[in-house]
């Protein structure tokens, strides 16, 4: 008899403490589920796009790659989205969030070409995808599918939603086909069957057709879980008070059975087990209390980090609009200039033409002149020579009196058209004054745009600019940002100059600009890249074909790591290291359309202090002078700048100033000169 009241008190106790572990874990994954519900919740007040790009990020989290350790990052590759809505929202969280300590790159995909680097490819219906051809793009490829808008089951995840609510079906064996390993949390939470999937399209498509803002879907078996938590937690206390029950009536009977100790010794061994099970159970809740925690710590700090975020990016997009506003106003006012120069420009050579008929009438008149002072001269022979022949002299004189009245009437005439090109000469000088006030007011606007020398030295203090247009406005301008710790500073040489040069160089200028706050581009390949595809884009809208661009030295330096990188459009690079100048080269093609066009290359040197860096366009070296009036070409620049590298670096502006001119001497300078130098 009491041998099997024993053997059953420890038998409940252990099957109780195994209720209890197994409960525990539904409630982990239940305050998983929770966790995420609220972190949604949160965001309700955002856009579906950031609902969209947070759930994506997530996915990071609770999908498992096959090849996770080959990976360096997570690479997302982004189809159709027309307005960019969850691509610019993927691109925020991968500047400040990483996903399982990797960092996180966002891509625009054109088509399944190249997929050989991406993890996830998000796509909608404007993608105009089929899932056959996306399957065999993919083939054996570890890559996560997530749409939206697609039917039931295509996909592996898929995207339905309305106002603010996100819903998505999960299919698990299409994951797993992929190499992919799906975390219990997302099925939870995922539609489970086709007949709910088409529940929630109707509903959504019913909705269209009333007044009412947004759908609410049921969150019954979340709250049926929950009743289920409850009911077993009060059932582990009633449990729990009649295992203190059974515990207090085994100690009585302890007293009894010391006689039976021999017999009970195996007993005794069965309460040592669960005791240790009760300490493991003890130890696992602590565990999961304490990464319950950490969770709520991380998931605190990422909101943080995102409102941070928001703020940011809402000020940069405020101040990238109102450059834009004043970059197209600069512009407008630059055509409007060159306008009105061709058209005072035609108007001075019709003056130039008609100047040229009269001065050819006045000379003709002029030699008649001549000619006929000439006869009068030899009249007045006549008459003193023939006083004899009376009638001969009467015939002279009036010969002569007429001769002095067409004399006179052409005094007159030439008065009159010297009084007209006198007139022309004042109308010539005054359009003349227009265009220079008109091109001079064109230079005050290119100066506008050009980094002032104030920002140059805060973010390169020991460095110089030499820059010396060859007419009022300029082809060649030099071009700066700074992004965190980069600096990235530029030479540039657009087509022609004068006026059409400084009209390129604004929308060379301006592409730059894009390429960078715009498309937020650091690495100077891929600035180079985006630029030349803007300014293509931009020459292409006209009926004419346009072949202008420019050259460009283009340097990014990483202010941390003292990391420097290079690329180049028919410009290079002169950096002087120990007294020896060592040279990069560039890629021989332009900025803008060209037949052979290939990605720009990039080139990567580590500094070291004392360096120094030039880069520079081809105005200095393709300069006549000389004794001989030939080209100063770059050997002798390359000279020049060893015989100098050691003085500071406003002296060296200086002395490069000087022998330019000492070279030039009387001869015209033949192009506009950029030179740009900057010590480590």
């Amino acid at each position: 008899m009491h041998y099997f009241v024993f053997t059953r008190s420890n038998l409940f106790y252990i099957s109780c403490m195994k209720l209890r572990l197994n409960t525990f874990r539904l409630l982990i994954v239940l305050f998983s589920i929770t966790l995420i519900t609220q972190h949604v919740s949160a965001q309700q007040k955002n856009s579906n796009p950031k609902k969209q790009a947070l759930f994506i990020y997530n996915f990071f989290k609770y999908v498992e790659w096959s090849n996770f350790e080959e990976l360096e990052r997570f690479n997302v590759g982004v189809l159709g989205d027309d307005k960019n809505l969850v691509y610019d929202e993927l691109v925020k969280i991968a500047e400040t969030e990483k996903a399982k300590k990797l960092p996180i790159k966002i891509k625009r995909l054109n088509n399944l070409n190249n997929l050989d680097d991406i993890q996830l490819i998000y796509f909608d219906k404007s993608a105009s995808l089929k899932f056959d051809a996306i399957y065999k793009a993919i083939g054996d490829k570890h890559i996560l599918l997530v749409s939206k808008g697609y039917p039931y089951g295509k996909s592996m995840i898929n995207f339905v939603m309305d106002g603010n609510i996100v819903q998505y079906e999960l299919s698990e064996t299409k994951c797993e086909a992929a190499g992919l390993t799906v975390d219990k949390v997302l099925t939870l939470v995922a539609v489970k069957s086709e007949k709910e999937w088409n529940g929630i399209i109707n509903k959504f498509e019913n909705l269209a057709n009333t007044d009412q803002e947004t759908v609410e879907i049921s969150t019954k078996d979340l709250n049926k879980l929950v009743r289920e938590q409850k009911r077993l937690l009060s059932e582990i206390g009633k449990n729990t008070k009649k295992l203190e029950a059974q515990k207090d009536k085994l100690k009585k009977q302890q007293t009894e059975l010391v006689a039976q100790q021999t017999e009970l010794t195996t007993k005794e061994g069965l309460i040592d087990d669960a005791k240790k099970e009760i300490s493991k159970t003890k130890k696992e809740v602590e565990k999961q209390k304490g990464l319950i925690n950490e969770q709520l710590a991380k998931i605190a700090t990422q909101q943080e980090n995102l409102a941070l975020l928001n703020s940011n990016v809402t000020v940069k997009q405020a101040e990238l609009v109102a450059q834009q506003k004043e970059l197209e106003k600069e512009a407008k006012n630059l055509i409007a200039i060159q306008n009105e120069y061709a058209e005072i420009e035609k108007a001075l050579k019709e003056k130039e033409i008609l100047v040229n008929e009269q001065g050819k009438t006045i000379d003709a008149q002029g030699n008649e002149i001549i000619t006929k002072a000439d006869k009068i001269e030899s009249q007045k022979s006549i008459i003193w020579l023939s006083v004899i022949f009376l009638v001969i002299v009467s015939f002279l004189g009036a010969l002569a009196y007429r001769s002095y009245r067409l004399k006179n009437k052409a005094n007159i005439l030439i008065s009159k058209q010297k009084e007209e090109i006198e007139e022309q000469h004042e109308v010539l000088e005054e359009q003349h004054r227009e265009i220079t006030d008109s091109i001079n007011y064109a230079k005050r606007i290119q100066d506008a745009i050009l980094p002032p020398l104030k920002l140059v030295r805060g973010y390169m203090p020991d460095s110089f600019i030499l820059y010396q247009p060859k007419d009022i406005v300029a082809g060649d301008f030099y071009w700066m940002e700074g992004i965190n710790n980069l600096i990235v500073f530029a030479a540039a040489d657009c087509t022609g100059h004068g006026v059409p040069g400084a009209m390129v160089s604004v929308v060379c200028h301006n592409a730059m600009n894009r390429s960078v706050r715009e498309f937020m581009l650091t690495e100077p390949d891929e600035i180079l890249n985006k630029t030349r595809e803007i300014v293509v884009e931009t020459f292409e809208k006209s009926d004419e074909d346009v072949r202008d661009g420019m050259d460009i030295a283009l340097v990014t330096i990483n202010t941390e790591s003292n990391k420097l990188n290079f690329a180049g459009a028919n410009n290079g690079l002169y950096y002087i290291r120990n007294g020896e100048l060592f040279q990069i080269k560039p890629d021989k093609q332009p900025i803008g359309k060209y037949e052979d066009a290939k990605p720009f290359t990039k080139h990567t040197l580590d500094l070291e202090k004392g360096d120094i860096i030039y880069t520079f366009s081809d105005g200095y070296a393709d300069q006549f002078g000389g004794p001989k009036g030939k080209k100063f070409m770059y050997k002798p620049f390359r000279e020049l700048l060893l015989s100098i590298h050691k003085k500071p670096m406003n002296e060296q502006h200086d002395l490069l100033m000087s022998a330019f001119e000492d070279w030039r001497g009387s001869m015209e300078q033949i192009d506009d000169v950029c030179v740009i130098g900057v010590r480590i």
